[in-house]
């Protein structure tokens, strides 16, 4: 959890139990959760401190008034009337033509008159009409004898506006439009405040240039602007920015302006020493109810749903497929009957619907029921035959065949049932979704406790807090022993490896459970065929809506393979296979697929877990390239053009030390790639770009920061 130790959190909500593991409880359908009370953490320090914790800062001199954003403007005197005719005016370049008469064109005007404000009110008309302003840079108003021009745009950049008269009637102003600014500015880790001439408005990211130093420490510090990363003092002559980071971490924020009034001491915050001391989990403050319990069938990742209905009391609690059994359950005769020997082509076939469903078996987990034995149904207290039972739709069928009775050696037949009869049937039904146990899905089962507590704050509309799934650790019961610190060690290094000579690529974790999928059109002939439309665009052939999880950013092991190209009778196919391997997380099994950076998509085949006393350190597997026709190339990777372009971004964040994200995430909204490198301390007239974070720190050094 070190991305912990570099933020307040400490009082925000109540932290984890400690000690969480959850173990098979020798039964492939159970797994048994077992936790520390959670009242009762208090971890301390995590470390001592090794020197003095000193602040990063930096200072802003105000040195003269700052700028606001004006536009620049000018005018034409009309000193002399009529203009004759051929006479023109110029702004930036356009000329504006005086004829005598009604003008044929837009960029001329009038100039037969002696009435000078007419004549300046037609020359403000043919500037606005005409190239100008409909396609120029200026726009034009009167004032009596003057024809004002002004920048369409504000800034310096109207200053370059140029005015011209070949009629000595009419003068220009100057050669250009003046009085055009911009307006200062001041970044700070890329939030930009703008000067404004006027207060400052709250959550606007502006601050007033007439009384810049004070109003600046407001902006600064204004919630509302998001900038969170330093706070604001003025002192009379300066404004001195302190990072809210402790030490060494509120080192190297960017902040710089584009104005002389205002004198940046150095492009970043500087001189943060020391490292603080991080407090530590400690629940001795909130008053403790219990424990939640979270489960993902699809891997750490998620998605998680809770498991017991009410926060948890105790410090055991073992997690099960929830088979309920229902013992005589009434069958009515209107709604309780598919066929009452009316079928199209059986006119034996008495078929019923259970209320609840799946009907599975007694034994084993969750297994569907199947067998005439796993259900009883009586008629007006008479056990009778059952032909059929078909558990996923919880539909059983009747036999009234006649049946050879040995003691009186004669055929009997049964009396079919009537409106009258009592009919009642006994079974089991699977409530919530079984605890995975089947092939290889068992490695996906993870689950995250949370502590909840009373809320002192109120804000919550239950009037509890409790603790985020992003900061409680998955665990799972097909790890056998934690980790020491020699083997996180050993890990660390691995992904160090990674890091530095990996493949940064997208992974699709496939849904084995979740909303089933409407191309398994006939349940009794998807319970036979057990495969879903491989082309259905709802669930990629996988049988559940979406298909698959994800996209999650991981690092495989460098490409090494050769690609060949061979043929076949259904023609000519890329051939690439190649083993690669990645860390303990994510969990992934066969049929994952992957996706490059260069488009190609690569599935995952049987994959070999390095473990040391049941615990995983590592993971390999071949992966082999996918044809461009495969239904895996429609599953959609969200809207990664949408990315900040260019930013840094870790492929893990939560083991980058203070680069920000909970030390647990969840799901897959956060995307490092594809990105390019951005390096506050390099300015971006000659920054050169990457595009992983280790080619930043190589070319430029540090954490390339």
């Amino acid at each position: 959890m070190a991305n912990v130790a570099c933020n307040s959190l400490s009082g925000g909500f109540p932290w984890p139990p400690a000690n969480a593991m959850a173990m098979s409880a020798f039964h492939s359908s159970d797994a048994d959760i077992r936790w520390d009370d959670p009242s009762t953490l208090n971890t301390g320090p995590d470390f001592q401190i090794q020197d003095e914790v000193v602040q990063a800062s930096v200072s802003i001199v105000i040195n003269g008034t700052p700028g606001a954003l004006k536009k620049a403007s000018g005018y034409f005197l009309v000193s002399s009337v009529p203009v004759p005719a051929g006479k023109f005016i110029g702004v930036d370049g356009i000329a504006v033509v005086s004829v005598w008469g009604t003008p044929p064109d837009k960029d001329e005007f009038d100039g037969f008159s002696n009435n000078l404000n007419t004549v300046s009110t037609r020359i403000s008309n043919a500037i606005n009409a005409g190239s100008p302003a409909t396609w120029g840079s200026a726009t034009s108003s009167t004032d009596c004898q003057k024809v004002l021009i002004e920048a369409k745009e504000a800034g310096s950049s109207g200053n370059s506006i140029a005015l011209f008269s070949d009629f000595s009637g009419i003068t220009p102003s100057g050669e250009f439009l003046t009085g055009g600014s911009d307006a200062a500015i001041l970044e700070i880790n890329g939030i930009v405040l703008t000067g404004i001439d006027g207060p400052r408005t709250p959550g606007g990211l502006n601050w007033d240039v007439n009384n810049p130093g004070l109003s600046l420490a407001e902006a600064i510090n204004d919630p509302e602007n998001g900038i969170g990363v330093v706070q604001a003092s003025w002192n009379g002559t300066s404004v001195v920015l302190k990072s809210t980071r402790p030490g060494a971490m509120g080192n190297r924020i960017a902040v710089s302006s584009n104005s002389p009034a205002l004198v940046v001491s150095s492009p970043t915050t500087q001189r943060g020493q020391g490292t603080p001391c991080p407090p530590g989990q400690n629940n001795s403050g909130w008053n403790i109810f219990g424990v939640n319990i979270y489960r993902s069938d699809t891997g750490e990742r998620g998605p998680y749903f809770r498991v017991n209905r009410i926060p948890i009391q105790t410090n055991f609690y073992r997690d099960r497929t929830d088979i309920v059994e229902v013992v005589q359950e009434i069958i009515p005769w209107n709604g309780g009957w598919i066929f009452r020997g009316d079928a199209p082509d059986n006119q034996w076939a008495w078929r019923m619907q259970t209320r609840y469903k799946p009907l599975v078996k007694r034994e084993g987990n969750a297994i569907p029921a199947d067998s005439p034995y796993d259900v009883e149904v009586y008629i007006d207290g008479v056990r009778v035959p059952v032909a059929q039972v078909f558990g996923p739709t919880g539909q059983v069928d009747l036999s009234f065949q006649e049946i050879w009775n040995t003691v009186t050696e004669q055929w009997e037949s049964l009396a079919f049932p009537t409106e009258q009869s009592l009919v009642t049937i006994s079974y089991q039904y699977r409530r919530m979704n079984p605890l995975q146990n089947q092939l290889d899905t068992r490695f996906h089962v993870f689950y995250r406790l949370t502590t909840v507590a009373r809320d002192p704050s109120g804000n919550s509309t239950s009037g509890l807090i409790e603790t985020p799934l992003e900061y409680s650790p998955p665990i799972s019961p097909m790890e056998s022993e934690q980790l020491d610190y020699i083997w996180r060690e050993g890990i660390r290094r691995n992904r160090w490896i990674l890091e530095q000579g990996g493949e940064r690529v997208k992974l699709f974790i496939r849904r084995t459970v979740g909303n089933p999928c409407p191309c398994q059109w006939d349940p009794r002939l998807f319970a036979f065929s057990k495969q879903p439309l491989n082309m259905c665009m709802q669930c990629y052939g996988t049988g559940f809506i979406g298909g698959y999880e994800g996209p999650y950013d991981i690092i495989i092991g460098p490409d090494e393979s050769e690609r060949r190209v061979s043929q076949s009778n259904m023609g000519r196919r890329l051939e690439n296979t190649y083993e690669v391997w990645i860390g303990p997380t994510p969990i992934v099994t066969q049929r994952d697929f992957i996706v490059k950076q260069n488009g190609e998509r690569f599935s995952i085949g049987p994959v070999r877990r390095t473990q040391i006393r049941g615990r995983t350190l590592q993971q390999a597997f071949q992966i082999g390239y996918l044809d461009s026709g495969d239904i895996r190339y429609r599953v959609p990777l969200g809207a990664l053009e949408r990315l900040p372009w260019p930013q840094t971004r870790y492929t893990n964040p939560e083991q980058a030390p203070c680069v920000g994200g909970p030390p647990y995430p969840v799901g897959s909204e956060y995307q490092a790639t594809p990105m390019a490198t951005e390096l506050a301390k390099i300015p971006d007239a000659r920054e050169q770009r990457g595009r992983t974070p280790v080619w930043a720190n190589i070319t430029y050094g540090g954490r390339g920061r």
